[in-house]
């Protein structure tokens, strides 16, 4: 599998099951920082977690994705609509029972 991933670049976890090894601390959905590779098979060096059943500390690369941004800012843009929706709503309610 061709690994797709940069330096710098931040990681999410899908797979933190162990298999017979030690995964020196990985956890699902947890987010981690790709700082290099492991040249014989491409996994990945996380500066956050070291895995100590691979000579080069790192983890497979099938373990993470890339952090899907644009879910994220979907996700903010939805609650601050629904936010500045309330207030003014809010707003419009205190207004009406203050004119009567």
């Amino acid at each position: 599998m061709e690994n797709t991933f940069e330096i710098g670049e931040i990681v999410v976890c899908i797979n933190a099951r162990r298999n017979w090894y030690k995964l020196g601390g990985l956890k699902r959905d947890e987010m981690y920082t790709v700082i290099g590779f492991n040249p014989y098979d491409n996994g990945l060096i996380l500066k956050e977690v070291k895995s100590p059943g691979s000579g080069c500390n790192a983890f497979a690369a099938e373990r993470f994705r890339k952090v899907d941004y644009n879910f994220a800012e979907n996700v903010l843009e939805e609650l601050q609509q629904k936010t500045q929706y309330g207030i003014q709503s809010e707003i419009t309610h205190k207004l009406k029972t203050q004119k009567k």
